[in-house]
């Protein structure tokens, strides 16, 4: 019985030697994470395959700090190869990695909070991780809350611009639906306004011919005055013109005085420009209407008497120019006269007007009293037109032609006036709802509350201002504007709790402008720090 109790019992214990030799380890070897423990297990013959299937080497050969595999594998817990990373466990922390290069290199790395990674005991690094998981421990906690309150806040903004939203879509409704109204009532006043002045200009054209009659009478006296103004101008003219005609014929070419020799060239020029403005008059004469109104027979006597006052002008300076030079001493009897002409009409002649001593230039009534309404777009309304016929009409005794409907058209026009600012008014009103509306104030509208509030950072020299959904400046003894929000080509960008946020529109930047400033109001719980929550960080993968 003792014997075959022996036995058993050496055989139980070589049994549960073998089990313990071929199970794994649940650590697994040093360096590697128990996730990844089950990766570093031998097989059947005590052999183990590098993690990227290049070779097969010994388990044993695990962390004998010589680097077999080309990825590193078999070295998770040794500096030999270098290239890949140790897991520090940091029991009361959160666990790391560190690269194996800096393994037993005599530094106690803050990753390695348990110091672990100075295992050849050649540099003793304290396990501080109770200590440094409670700070960090309570840093989340405080991350936490700062979390909790501002998600809290952004829930408040977001219910804050959805409703700002919801009410600006409400107006842009109102003042659409109102936009419709007004201008179906602009349409009808415009109607209403241009029927009155259909009636009005009807009752102008109406009484078109007796106007007519009297303007013609009216202006008689004048056209009479014109006419004989003309025919003075013609007799002038004409003396001065045969003056020259006579020298150019008759003076001494073998004298050769140069100022009798300017004076004709200057009357040969002056021929052929009359000659060329004749054939000019006799093509536009043709396509003349001859049915002219009084007003129209007198503005063409004026322009008449103008032209030929101008030629006048012109062949008296000729001949003034030759008397003031010629020689005396050839005693050219065609230049004493032609001298002679010209000093016996001089004294009736103003050189610097080109007009008649004594004679004044004939104008018509002044505006407001002209019977024919103006053509000008600017003053040919209906009311100025009415208003001047109807004065000068009672001017000459002829009131009664034209009733006074006035009053109908002021009515209609200060409608239709009306109206018409009425739908300015809520044009502006509804573009400007849609400005707003269009503006880009985030994800569920949450910066909407921001906007308009303004952010500063004072320099050394100077104060920068950035206002939300505004414009940002630089303040120094004066603004310097640095761009509007929404301006071209610009942005600002604005660092928002160590990051960096573009808030400018998106085209490309040539002016970039970096401010700071913290918000903890409008945190979002799904972009929280891995760390913050309190989870691993997602790093290194020796795959």
């Amino acid at each position: 019985m003792k014997a075959w109790g022996f036995t058993i019992s050496v055989v139980l214990a070589i049994g549960l030697t073998l089990v313990q030799a071929n199970a794994p380890d649940s650590e697994g070897p040093r360096g590697v994470s128990p996730s990844r423990a089950k990766l570093y297990m031998a097989d059947s013959s005590g052999n183990w395959r590098c993690l990227d299937g290049s070779k097969t080497i010994s388990f044993k050969a695990i962390n004998d700090d010589f680097c077999d595999c080309p990825d590193g594998s078999d070295e998770p817990g040794t500096p030999a190869c270098g290239n890949t990373f140790f897991y520090c466990a940091n029991v009361g922390h959160t666990p790391a990695y560190l690269k194996t290069s800096r393994l037993n290199d005599g530094v106690c790395d803050p990753e390695c909070c348990d110091g672990t990674d100075e295992f050849d005991g050649m540099t003793h690094c304290a396990n501080i991780c109770e200590q440094v998981g409670a700070k960090a421990r309570k840093e989340r906690e405080r991350i936490r809350k700062v979390v909790k309150e501002g998600s809290r806040i952004r829930k408040n903004y977001i219910e804050f611009g959805k409703s700002a939203k919801k009410k600006l879509l409400d107006q842009l409704e109102v003042a659409q639906s109102k936009a419709v109204v007004i201008k179906q009532k602009a349409a009808e006043a415009k109607a209403e306004l241009d029927s009155a002045k259909a009636e009005q200009q009807e009752l102008i054209d109406s009484g078109k011919a007796e106007r007519e009659e009297a303007r013609r009478k009216q202006l008689e006296p004048l056209i009479v005055k014109q006419q004989q103004m003309i025919t003075r101008a013609m007799d002038s003219k004409l003396l001065l013109r045969t003056a020259m005609e006579v020298l150019k014929e008759n003076q001494n070419k073998n004298y050769h005085d140069m100022a009798v020799k300017e004076a004709i060239t200057g009357f040969d020029q002056y021929l052929e420009q009359m000659r060329q403005e004749a054939v000019e008059e006799s093509k536009t004469s043709q396509e003349q209407d001859p049915d002219l109104t009084a007003e129209q027979q007198f503005s063409k006597l004026q322009d008449q008497a103008f032209a030929i006052r101008k030629e006048i002008g012109w062949i008296f300076q000729l001949l003034k120019a030759m008397k003031e030079n010629y020689n005396t001493e050839y005693n050219d009897e065609a230049v004493l006269k032609a001298v002679s002409v010209l000093s016996e009409f001089e004294p009736s002649w103003k050189d610097d007007k080109n007009e008649f001593v004594g004679e004044e230039v004939i104008d018509l009534l002044p505006e407001e009293e002209t019977l024919i309404p103006p053509t000008s777009e600017k003053l040919a309304t209906p009311n100025a037109i009415l208003s001047r016929v109807q004065r000068v009409l009672r001017l000459v005794g002829l009131g009664a032609l034209l009733p006074d409907t006035r009053s109908e058209l002021d009515r209609t026009s200060d409608a239709y006036n009306k109206a018409l600012d009425e739908d300015r008014k809520l044009d502006h009103e509804i573009q400007d709802i849609e400005r707003k509306i269009g503006v880009d104030y985030g994800k569920d509208e949450s910066f909407a509350q921001l906007a308009g509030q303004c952010f500063q950072f004072k320099d050394i020299e100077y104060t920068y201002s950035v206002c939300l959904f505004g414009d940002a400046t630089q303040k120094s003894n004066s603004d310097t504007s640095l761009g509007c929000w929404n301006g071209p080509e610009r942005s600002v960008k604005v660092r928002e709790a160590g990051s960096v946020i573009n808030c400018g529109q998106k085209t490309p930047a040539v002016c970039s402008i970096l401010s700071g400033t913290e918000n903890e109001d409008v945190i979002s719980e799904p972009l929280m720090p891995d760390v913050v929550r309190g989870e691993s960080p997602k790093k290194h993968d020796e795959l």
